[in-house]
């Protein structure tokens, strides 16, 4: 019995690995740069590779999004409140994953593509799954 538990794990752990790139501790300011270069509002303002573990993010080799995890408890109410609100995370305008990012994302390149983005929460959890503008998928 024990046995198959240890299989059934490893197993798992082994098909989870397939989907995802490596995952990467970031820092987000959020809001998007205005013409003075200013972070203002809702989406996407900077994204930078470190800071604390309460953000991470990692590409989903099998659908080809930037998945984005947040520890509630990482935000202020209010950014939760206002970058969150009613499960949707908008992206106004087009971002552009700094090559330092991408590097550290096993990637090339990736422009988050602007729009509306359903959020889940779980346990404290908020989990984005962020479109690649030139991402396109391959038929079968």
């Amino acid at each position: 019995m024990k046995k198959f538990i240890l299989a059934a794990v490893v197993l798992v752990g082994m098909s989870v690995q397939a989907f995802a790139g490596p995952i990467i501790t970031i820092s987000i300011e959020f809001g998007h740069k205005d013409i003075n270069k200013v972070c203002i509002e809702r989406g996407l303002c900077d994204i930078r590779v470190g800071g604390s573990r309460s953000m991470t993010a990692s590409i989903n080799d099998n659908t080809g999004t930037l998945d984005i995890s947040i520890n509630k408890t990482s935000l202020s109410r209010e950014i939760a409140e206002y970058q969150f609100s009613n499960g949707i995370f908008e992206v106004p305008v087009d971002y552009i994953l700094t090559s330092e990012v991408c590097s550290q994302l096993g990637i090339d390149k990736f422009t988050v593509k602007a729009g509306k983005y359903a959020v889940t929460e779980k346990n404290g959890i908020i989990m984005i799954s962020l479109v690649n503008k030139s991402y396109t998928t391959i038929a079968k």
